[in-house]
């Protein structure tokens, strides 16, 4: 005969009984319950940090709860991009990434403080930056054909500029060179506004940087886009023609931006950040106020962000192998 539980044993049955429903509620709470923040690995008023404020705001409106966008800034985005990989995986943290973070800087510096494929959860790519390359308006370059002759009667004499080393111009004008099988020496800057007023003013020859900060010397009269790197014409200036479409076949070097959490967040909580952004992105009038300040909106699920990291990491691996780029 089974013997009677003793008084200890009948109350911890009766604990377990109290305590199941309130674990139970306890994780059904819902979702964010209080702030979230978003880190941003680089200065304020750039392109991703822009971009980052406006889903920021809208966020909050759907989730009542404040969403706070947090610049960390330095060393390239690596110093914002460790200090998401290394906060709590609990959905409050997020990262606004982007190709310089998460594809082109591993390419070129492999001992990152951060795993930039498997350290993260894709959630939603959201945004992508075309480059252009671009002369003065008294260059004698009005075509990228003129550049790539002028390059060839004189190896290693003409001078291009761009944001920076390991930026996503300087790889889309590396990877130029490459399919060009010309030597053009490249003239890092600290930043496009740097870059382009040598170039308007004839210190350089040309430069390769994002569409966005450029368009209004183009448009303006000061500046000549000859080509831009996306995969289809640019909305900003369409117009200008692509590499692909001037004969460099398979030539695709657009920057791109999407939002991360750090791998192991829970993935419903995953899943609701991700729709909650496709929700936001569904607006025309948001997508439209983006694209008015030159950024190309897009959208995707997290599996189809997840599967572009990979083989954007081993293609500006082989770029940057081939021009022997050195982080700095």
């Amino acid at each position: 005969m089974p013997s009677k539980p003793t008084p200890l044993a009948r109350r911890l049955v009766l604990l377990s009984m109290v305590a199941a429903p309130s674990l139970a509620l306890a994780q059904a709470q819902p979702w964010p319950t209080r702030a979230v923040r978003i880190i941003v690995p680089f200065p304020a008023g750039a392109g991703t940090d822009t971009l980052a404020r406006a889903y920021a705001q809208r966020l909050s409106e759907l989730w009542g709860q404040p969403v706070v966008v947090e610049n960390r800034a330095g060393a390239a985005g690596i110093i914002g991009t460790e200090a998401a990989f290394r906060a709590p995986r609990d959905g409050y943290t997020i990262l606004m990434a982007n190709s310089s973070v998460l594809a082109i800087g591993p390419a070129i510096n492999p001992t990152l403080p951060y795993d930039p494929v498997g350290g993260f959860d894709p959630v939603a790519l959201v945004g992508s930056n075309d480059n252009a390359l671009v002369v003065r308006a008294q260059s004698p370059f009005q075509t990228v054909a003129d550049v790539v002759a002028a390059a060839r009667a004189r190896p290693g004499v003409l001078t291009y500029a761009t944001p920076g080393t390991g930026t996503s111009g300087h790889m889309a004008g590396e990877f130029f060179k490459q399919l060009a099988g010309i030597d053009i020496t490249h003239v890092p800057y600290r930043g496009s506004p740097q870059a382009l007023t040598d170039t308007l003013g004839g210190q350089v020859d040309m430069t390769m940087t994002t569409l966005n900060s450029i368009v209004a010397a183009v448009r303006n009269g000061q500046a000549r886009a000859l080509a831009t790197t996306g995969r289809t014409r640019d909305p900003l200036l369409p117009e200008v023609a692509t590499f692909a479409e001037l004969g460099f076949a398979g030539y695709e070097a657009s920057g791109w931006l999407g939002f991360v959490v750090p791998a192991g967040t829970p993935a419903e909580i995953t899943r609701k950040i991700a729709a909650d952004i496709r929700r936001i992105y569904d607006d025309a009038t948001f997508t439209a106020r983006i694209a008015s300040q030159g950024m190309r909106p897009i959208i995707s699920t997290p599996e189809e962000f997840r599967a572009i990291l990979a083989p954007e990491l081993a293609r500006w691996r082989e770029v940057a192998q081939r021009a022997g780029v050195k982080p700095e």
